[in-house]
């Protein structure tokens, strides 16, 4: 029982989280490339500096994203870890014959 439990409580959950918010992550990841790409084309460019805060500010708003996202696999993969070590750890059951 307790190993039904750590599985469908713990580990399913994490492996879950770990796809999911990877998944966010990698979204995350191109837009803030494609952030990056503007406003490095726009800093060639002279552009005025206000026009320079605004995609400075949206470069920050997705490098921020991609860290909080980073930061949500590494929990689910430290759960996952938990969750394994307690699965393995646990003592054997032996059948009587």
């Amino acid at each position: 029982m307790a190993r039904l439990t750590l599985t469908f409580l713990v580990i399913l959950p994490g492996i879950a989280g770990i796809v999911v918010f990877g998944f966010y992550a990698l979204i995350d990841m191109a837009k803030l490339d494609e952030a990056y790409q503007q406003f490095a084309a726009s800093a060639q460019q002279s552009a005025d500096l206000n026009t320079l805060f605004i995609l400075a500010t949206q470069q920050n708003n997705h490098r921020i994203n991609v860290f909080a996202e980073g930061v949500w696999v590494l929990l689910c993969a430290v759960m996952v870890a938990i969750g394994l070590h307690g699965l393995f750890t646990l003592p054997h059951a032996r059948r009587r014959s």
